[in-house]
């Protein structure tokens, strides 16, 4: 049957779960199935994000072969880059040494101690938790990320501290995925119906 009608339940802010919703962990991690399970203990909680969320940005191209006259014959897909944004707002060793990298911080006797060498090279993987309309859990697992770009640093007495950081979302060969997304749906029932 044909649903006719549409459905304000499948419009939604996000909102984030409370105490804590940005993992991360080392890339080849075991990655959640679901929106239901654990994760792995390898996963890092990031701490406080800013109050902008997370921005996922695409952009494609797509390669036109034309004949003679210059008509189009033909397409096929071109490049395809993703990215991830966000704004790390807590200072702790896990969130800084993802910013940093892993061998360019320490907490040691009371100290945090962060070397600047610019981007991290590092692949890690990531996941998201996220609450929409009606407290419906949206888990977004991202395979592979590559914190590649620095954005600004604030520090400033009228807004919080904050570390601006763009990944770099990569293919995964395994899966084929640069996202898998886990929704609880408003069309089906969690028994399958």
């Amino acid at each position: 049957m044909v649903t006719t009608k549409n459905n304000s339940k499948n419009a939604s802010y996000a909102k984030f779960k409370k105490g804590s919703y940005f993992f991360i962990a080392p890339y080849g991690t075991t990655l959640p199935t679901d929106n239901k399970t654990e994760l792995d203990t390898a996963f890092k909680n990031m701490g406080f994000m800013g109050d902008g969320g997370f921005t996922f940005s695409n952009s494609s191209s797509t390669n036109t072969g034309r004949d003679a006259n210059g008509d189009a014959i033909a397409t096929s897909a071109g490049e395809v880059e993703k990215t991830m944004q966000c704004v790390f707002r807590e200072l702790k060793a896990d969130g800084l040494k993802v910013v940093y990298g892993q061998d360019n911080v320490t907490d040691a006797e009371g100290v945090l101690t962060v070397h600047d060498k610019g981007p991290n090279a590092e692949v890690y993987s990531a996941v998201i938790e996220a609450l929409l309309a009606d407290g419906r859990k949206d888990r977004k697992v991202i395979p592979q990320v590559v914190p590649n770009q620095l954005g600004n640093e604030t520090m400033s007495y009228t807004e919080l501290v904050g570390k601006d950081m763009t990944f770099a979302v990569l293919l995964d060969a395994g899966l084929g995925d640069y996202y898998v997304d886990y929704i609880d749906s408003t069309e089906t029932s969690a028994g399958g119906e």
